[in-house]
C-alpha cells in the first residue's frame, strides 16, 4: 500500500475533511464525523480517534465523555486525498443512542440481492442427492443426503453468496453473548464468517479428542450418522451463538444444546446456513428448547426433486406460520 504524508490530506476550505470509522475487528462501519489537521495529528500521537465538531467549534476526543474510546489500528486515505478512514478497535458503541454502530438504520424497501437469491436457489436445486442409511432410529430407512454447495464447496460458492449469508445471520441472530460456538467441520465456514462479523472469538466442538481435557463430550445421531464430539474452548457461565451448516432432523444441535445447559452454557440463538425442512429439525429444537432456529436458506425435497427458498429473516415467519 502507497504511503502518504499528513500534508497529502486535502483539507476543505474550513480545513476539514471527512472522515469514516471502520471497525478493525469485524470490518463494519461505525460512524462518520469530521476532521481538521490538529484532530488528525492527535491521533496519530495517541492512538486514539480525534475529531472536530463542526456545531461546537472545537477538537473532541471520541469516548472522553463515554468511555467508548476508540483505538486507530491504520489510517486510510482516499485516492482524492479528500477523506479518511480510521480503521479502529472500538472500546464500546460507537453511535450516542447505544448502538453498537451509527449506521443502524437503512433505507426502507432497498435490497439488492435477487440475483444472489437466484445463485443460491441454483446452487440447491443442481445438487446431488445421496442416498444413506438412516441410523438415527428405526422410523426410516434411507436418508436423502444433500451434497451443500455453501459448506461442502461442491461447487465452490461464490464469496458473495457467503458473505449474503453471514450477512443475513448476522442480522437476525443476537448480539450479547461471549462466543460463537459450532461443531466441526462442515459449519466452520459460516460460523468463521458470523464471527467475524459479530467481533466474537469462535469455539469448536471437536469430533475427536485433542488430548487435552475438554469441557465435556456427547454423543450424538443425526439422521446418516452416529459419534461422539468433544467440547473444547468454552467455560460453565459463559453465554454462545450456536451456527452449523444445516440442520435435517436436528439429533446433532439438539445432542449439544442439552448438554450445554447441564454445563450452565446459556445458548442465546442457534443459526444455520440451510434447513432441511423435510425432517422437521426446526420443530423438534423449538419443540423442546424454544428456539427458533434461523435459517436464510429452506430446503424442501419431494421425489428426489430439491426445491430453495430463501428467507431474509432467517425462516422465522415461515416457521411461525407453519407452527399456528
Amino acid at each position: 500500500m502507497i504511503e502518504l504524508k499528513i500534508d497529502d490530506i486535502k483539507f476543505d476550505e474550513k480545513g476539514l475533511v471527512p472522515v469514516i470509522v471502520q471497525d478493525w475487528n469485524t470490518g463494519k462501519i461505525l460512524m462518520q464525523a469530521y476532521a481538521n489537521k490538529e484532530a488528525v495529528e492527535l491521533t496519530i500521537k495517541t492512538g486514539l480517534a480525534h475529531f472536530y465538531s463542526r456545531s461546537r467549534k472545537e477538537l473532541w476526543l471520541k469516548g472522553e465523555t463515554s468511555g467508548n474510546y476508540q483505538k486507530v489500528r491504520k489510517i486510510l486515505i482516499d485516492c482524492d486525498g479528500d477523506s479518511l478512514i480510521y480503521v479502529a478497535e472500538p472500546k464500546g458503541p460507537a453511535c450516542h443512542t447505544g448502538n453498537y454502530s451509527c449506521f443502524y438504520r437503512s433505507l426502507e424497501g432497498y435490497k439488492m440481492v435477487e440475483d444472489i437469491i437466484k445463485e443460491i436457489k441454483g446452487y440447491y436445486e443442481n445438487s446431488k442427492l445421496i442416498e444413506k442409511s438412516w441410523v438415527r432410529d428405526e422410523s426410516e430407512k434411507v436418508y436423502k443426503y444433500i451434497l451443500n454447495p455453501i459448506t461442502e464447496n461442491v461447487p465452490p460458492p461464490s464469496t458473495r453468496v457467503m458473505s449474503f449469508l453471514a450477512d443475513t445471520i448476522d442480522s437476525v441472530t443476537r448480539d450479547d453473548f461471549d462466543k460463537v460456538l459450532v461443531p466441526e467441520s462442515f459449519g466452520l465456514p459460516i460460523a468463521t464468517l458470523v464471527a467475524e462479523r459479530k467481533g466474537k472469538p469462535m469455539a469448536i466442538v471437536r469430533k475427536r479428542n485433542l488430548g487435552d481435557e475438554p469441557l465435556s463430550r456427547v454423543d450424538y445421531a443425526s439422521g446418516y450418522e452416529k459419534g461422539t464430539y468433544y467440547i473444547y474452548g468454552i467455560s460453565e457461565g459463559e453465554s454462545v451463538l450456536l451456527i452449523d451448516d444445516a440442520i435435517s432432523t436436528g439429533g446433532t444441535v439438539e445432542a449439544i444444546i442439552s448438554e450445554l445447559q447441564k454445563l450452565k452454557v446459556d445458548v442465546v440463538d442457534v443459526a444455520v446456513s440451510m434447513s432441511k425442512e423435510t425432517y422437521g429439525g426446526r420443530n423438534l429444537i423449538f419443540n423442546r428448547f424454544g428456539y427458533i432456529v434461523k435459517a436464510p436458506v429452506l430446503l424442501y425435497v419431494e421425489n428426489n426433486v430439491t426445491r430453495a427458498e430463501v428467507h431474509l429473516d432467517g425462516g422465522v415467519k415461515k416457521f411461525l406460520e407453519n407452527i399456528k
